[in-house]
């Protein structure tokens, strides 16, 4: 289809987009009353005080408690001897049949580090109840009593791991200083039982003392009835580490109350809310080394929810994982809610394109105006009745369709992927921000908050101010707005590092009130109406040569939304003045854009290297710079596309999914060097 033919079908649906919508505006107007959804917009309940510094603190009031039994208690092993011991709890999809997907060179395809199967699954979910849970729970307590997560730092004797990580333990055994005993869960697939027997053998040969969870469960079942002691609120709960985005990971202490505060602040915000989230099916698939998955897990357990686990790679019909004709996690259980990081929102996006372009050349400027269109009307407190069922249903369907709300955590997402997401599945997105060292989160959104880019307001229980930070030349006094270090204060503030003194000391405190305070590193911004935007981090902000500052993350977070990026660290030399990239791309779109230009090149490798495909790359970071209003100097000027997928297993993301910068750039180091000897040598001429 021609450019200009795409274009006269765009202006006609336009042309009659606009008469409808002036013809039918009065109608909507009386039947929507949009002014009330603007006034809840504009009284979001955040009260600001002065404390004896002459800082303005921001708190919001708890809405009343209501009949529920989180209220009466402070420790998790009180809640639960009251559970339904018969209440379904816990579903999981058994795994029928897997085999390891080649791609066209007969190598492993690999996706966020993991090698990709194609996976038959069970039709539907097998659930567990309440009871059977804690039955093995307990068995498996007394089977092998003492088990902790962490390895050396925490002296950790134990170890609970699964069969396809073995070899890992069995690479890094000999440093393991404290290390005796390991436990495996069993992988069914008979294609690795060969890998895990080696590998059992292997850890058993160096005097390990190595089960399967399966030995030690039945064995706990054959032990006699034990008594549990009741923890004290400030007991230990968990030692939870950081992304370690920046360096090595901290151990963060976080004691019974803390976690128990913090899912009571959850459930407030949902009873204000009408229960969206504490009596929906909730998709389990964050790892529990991320604190908010850990949260969640945790807090459904204890709720009226089930928790249906599933995995990132059989979520949609669309995943990669899945065999021919197999049906998503997601539509099986159909979830009210969902929670996600920004990379997936991001993916999302990237893949509603991919399809669209496979449909007609003009299906996407159509959706394109379409989404704006709601955007548009949705910002002045209108719905979009006829765009939701031609448009959004036929995306939300893939989530099972009963969506309403997304919780986005972990990273800033970027708002005009929020607007975009929250329009294409006619849902709700909610931005939390926090850490592991508030025990999660202390901003939310509110339901009525319109705002897009923003973390909303204080949780229960949290009070919030700016500190000045005048080496990157953000301070309180700024117009329109006061900008600042974020610093927070509540009971749910952990109690600092394990075994790192030091480093506790630099960010944690407590004042005369014995409210425990820390200093967070992001750089926030309080709008009007008391909710905090992010805006920039201590650590992403770096001088060039020149003195400007520029942000890392924000420019990075906007790259992100090009569809040829999968990610991208931003790249600084203390003698130059511009910016360069290390781009992970999305593969998919790199093959497909070697096919369009008729480039002969089969591996990752080749089509990093091609000369073509990098400038037509960079072309697109420009344009997307450009539509993101990025300054000059916040647009690279030079770009690298490594073959590598950043993840997990080679230690430059986090459990989070987000970019380890110092590891990226210590991998990556002759690379950059490269780059801006190249650059520099330009700058010259």
């Amino acid at each position: 289809m021609s450019k200009l033919l795409v274009n006269l079908v765009l202006y006609n649906t336009k042309a009659l987009v606009n008469a409808y919508t002036w013809s039918t505006l009065p109608f909507y107007a009386a039947a929507q009353r949009p002014w009330t959804r603007l006034r809840r917009a504009k009284t979001l309940g955040v009260l600001t005080t002065k404390d004896e510094k002459g800082r303005t603190v921001y708190t919001r009031p708890s809405p009343p408690h209501l009949n529920h039994p989180y209220y009466k208690y402070r420790t998790i092993s009180e809640i639960i001897p009251l559970l339904d011991r018969n209440r379904e709890v816990i579903g999981i999809r058994d795994v029928i049949e897997e085999q390891t997907t080649l791609d066209e060179v007969g190598k492993p395809v690999v996706i966020d580090g993991k090698v990709l199967k194609k996976v038959k699954l069970s039709d539907d979910f097998r659930w567990l109840t309440v009871g059977q849970v804690m039955d093995r729970i307990d068995a498996l307590s007394k089977g092998d009593s003492g088990v902790v997560y962490g390895m050396n730092q925490s002296d950790a004797k134990y170890v609970i791991t699964s069969a396809s990580l073995l070899n890992k333990i069995d690479k890094i055994s000999d440093q393991l200083e404290h290390l005796k005993s390991i436990i495996y869960i069993r992988d069914d697939s008979k294609e690795n039982k060969t890998e895990e027997n080696k590998y059992v053998q292997n850890l058993a040969d160096k005097g390990f003392t190595i089960n399967s969870y399966d030995d030690v469960e039945a064995n706990g079942a054959r032990q006699p009835p034990c008594e549990f002691p009741i923890p004290k609120p400030d007991d230990l709960l968990v030692i939870m580490y950081t992304s370690g985005t920046t360096g090595n990971p901290k151990g963060v202490m976080i004691t019974h109350e803390q976690l128990f505060q913090t899912l009571k602040n959850l459930l407030q915000y949902d009873e204000e809310h009408g229960y969206i989230v504490f009596k929906s099916i909730y998709p389990g698939y964050l790892p529990m080394g991320h604190m908010f998955g850990y949260m969640m897990n945790i807090g459904m357990f204890l709720s009226d929810s089930k928790i249906a686990f599933c995995s990132p790679f059989t979520l949609l019909d669309s995943s990669p994982a899945h065999v021919k004709g197999q049906v998503g996690d997601l539509r099986l259980i159909a979830p009210e809610f969902f929670v996600a990081v920004p990379l997936v929102l991001e993916r999302i996006t990237k893949e509603i394109y991919r399809k669209l372009n496979q449909v007609s050349p003009i299906a996407a400027p159509i959706f394109n105006y379409l989404i704006d269109y709601k955007i548009r009307w949705t910002s002045r407190g209108f719905d979009t009745p006829i765009i939701n069922r031609l448009v959004s249903k036929r995306i939300r369907d893939q989530f099972g369709g009963r969506l309403k709300l997304i919780v986005v955590s972990s990273a800033a997402l970027n708002a005009r992927t929020q607007a975009f997401v929250q329009a294409a599945l006619n849902v709700k997105i909610v931005q939390a921000y926090g850490s592991t060292e508030m025990t999660g989160t202390s901003h939310v959104l509110l339901m009525d908050d319109m705002s897009y880019g923003t973390t909303g307001v204080p949780w229960n229980s949290f009070k919030c101010y700016l500190k000045d930070w005048e080496e990157g030349q953000y301070l309180t006094t700024d117009k329109p707005n006061p900008r600042g270090e974020v610093v927070v204060g509540s009971v749910c503030i952990t109690n600092g590092y394990y075994k790192m003194p030091k480093e506790t000391d630099e960010v944690f405190f407590t004042d005369k009130d014995g409210l425990r305070w820390l200093e967070t590193g992001d750089i926030g911004e309080i709008l009007p109406n008391g909710t905090l935007k992010i805006i920039d981090r201590k650590k992403d902000v770096t001088k060039l040569a020149n003195g400007e500052f520029v942000s890392l993350g924000k420019i990075e977070s906007g790259l992100r939304n090009s569809p040829f990026i999968e990610n991208v660290c931003v790249c600084t030399d203390p003698y130059s003045n511009h910016l360069t990239a290390l781009i992970s791309p999305n593969q998919r779109a790199l093959k497909e854009l070697a096919v369009e230009h008729s480039i002969n090149a089969k591996t990752i490798e080749e089509l990093c290297s091609n000369e073509t495909i990098t400038q037509i790359v960079l072309k697109s970071i420009r344009a997307m710079g450009n539509e993101l209003q990025l300054k000059g100097k916040e647009l690279p000027v030079l770009i690298k596309l490594v073959p590598e997928e950043w993840s997990q297993e080679n230690n430059l993301l986090t459990a989070a999914m987000k970019m380890k910068r110092k590891q990226v750039n210590d991998y990556y180091r002759e690379q950059i060097k490269q780059m801006f000897q190249i650059v520099n040598q330009t700058a010259k001429v």
